[in-house]
């Protein structure tokens, strides 16, 4: 069974997907350390690419992450597609709270480089609007156009139903 799971910076992949994987014991993949551990350069982004590739050959896995522009690739080989959607808001307060963590403890936050170095500056700024603008058309037109015949879409809108998720996971 593929497994992805996307949302808005700030919903709780990284942590859903860790629970996931304990249960299911399959591989996992974090997007954002793959990507941070990058110099951002078109080569990264080849690379980036054919990582994702090759993860997907193995039978089972599991990929946490948006990264739109490689998402069409993961949301094609998945058979589940878990959607974490948010309030924009709560998001918001959530990975502004993540950052003072990370701040003070870098092994905070799971699924991200060893390496990354968050900076509050203008580039961190950017970052926060582009969580309150959130395009979840996008990601809506993107589950459309690439799901795979069969693929189920789990929409989980809170922590309530990420409890109840995993309580009746796998089904």
């Amino acid at each position: 069974m593929n497994i992805i799971i996307v949302g808005n910076s700030g919903t709780g992949k990284s942590t859903l997907s860790k629970k996931i994987a304990r249960i299911t014991d399959y591989p996992l993949m974090h997007l954002d350390v793959l990507w941070h551990t990058t110099d951002y350069s078109d080569t990264a982004k080849a690379w980036f690419i054919q990582r994702q590739q090759l993860f997907m050959n193995q039978k089972n896995w599991i990929i946490d992450g948006n990264y739109s522009g490689t998402m069409g690739l993961r949301i094609s080989q998945a058979d589940i597609i878990i959607w974490l959607k948010l309030n924009r808001t709560r998001a918001l307060i959530r990975v502004l709270k993540r950052s003072l963590i990370f701040r003070l403890d870098k092994g905070s936050r799971l699924g991200m480089a060893e390496q990354f170095n968050e900076h509050l500056d203008r580039d961190y700024l950017d970052f926060l609007k582009n969580v309150l603008s959130y395009d979840e058309a996008r990601i809506k037109g993107l589950i459309e156009q690439y799901k795979k015949a069969g693929a189920k879409v789990i929409v989980l809108t809170n922590s309530r139903s990420k409890r109840l998720f995993l309580k009746i996971f796998p089904t």
